[in-house]
C-alpha cells in the first residue's frame, strides 16, 4: 500500500513538473498575439503564424521536457476525458461558425447589433470558460489565472472602448512572458538528464 502511494506521489510530481516548462503558455500567448495582429493588419497570415506552432508542441515536449522529467503516460480514462474535451471544443467552434454565418437570417436586428458591438467580449467569456474547464480537468492551476485574465482584459477593453487589437495583444504578451519565464526557470531547475524515465 505504501509503495502504491509513493508511486502515485511520484506520478503526480512528474506530471506537475511535466507542465511547468511553460511551453503550452508560450504557444497560447503566441496564438493570441497572432489573433491580435490579424485584427490590426487584417491579414490572415498572422492567424496562420499564431496557430502553426501547435504542430511543434509534441516534438518540442519530447525534446525539452521528457529528457528532464520523464513522462507519465495517461491512463485510458484520462485519454477518454481529454478526447471528450477536444470533441466539445470542436463542436463549440463549429457551432460558433454556423451561428455567425447564419446569423443574419435567424437573428433580430437588435441581436445582430449587440453581437457586432460585443462579439469580442463574448469570445473572451468563451475563452475563459475553456481555460476553467482545462484547469479543472488537468489540475494546472495557472489556467484559472488565464481564465480570469481573459475575462478581465476583454471586459475592461470593451467597457473602456479600448481598440480591441490592443487588449488582445496585451493579453497574449502577458501569457507569452509568463511562458518564457517558466521555460527559463524550468531549464535551470531540471538539468538535462542522459535518459528520461517513462512511468506507466
Amino acid at each position: 500500500m505504501s509503495q502504491e502511494l509513493d508511486f502515485k506521489k511520484l506520478q503526480r510530481k512528474t506530471y506537475q513538473a511535466y507542465h511547468q516548462d511553460g511551453l503550452i503558455d508560450i504557444i497560447i500567448g503566441w496564438m493570441v498575439i497572432g489573433f491580435g495582429l490579424n485584427m490590426t493588419f487584417d491579414n490572415a497570415a498572422f492567424l496562420f503564424m499564431g496557430w502553426f506552432p501547435i504542430l511543434f508542441y509534441v516534438p518540442l515536449k519530447n525534446r525539452i521536457t521528457v529528457p528532464r522529467t520523464g513522462y507519465v503516460k495517461f491512463h485510458a480514462s484520462n485519454k477518454i476525458v481529454f478526447g471528450l474535451v477536444i470533441a466539445a471544443l470542436l463542436v463549440l467552434v463549429l457551432g460558433m461558425f454556423i451561428f455567425f454565418i447564419s446569423g443574419p437570417e435567424i437573428l433580430s436586428a437588435g441581436m445582430q447589433a449587440w453581437l457586432k458591438q460585443y462579439y469580442l467580449l463574448l469570445l473572451g467569456v468563451i475563452a475563459a470558460l475553456c481555460f476553467l474547464g482545462a484547469a479543472a480537468l488537468t489540475g494546472i492551476s495557472r489556467l484559472y489565472a488565464y481564465a480570469l485574465l481573459f475575462l478581465t482584459m476583454f471586459t475592461l477593453g470593451t467597457w473602456l472602448k479600448i481598440p480591441p487589437a490592443i487588449y488582445v495583444i496585451l493579453t497574449g504578451v502577458f501569457i507569452e512572458a509568463v511562458g518564457i519565464w517558466m521555460m527559463v526557470r524550468f531549464l535551470r531547475r531540471y538539468p538535462l538528464a542522459e535518459q528520461g524515465n517513462v512511468h506507466e
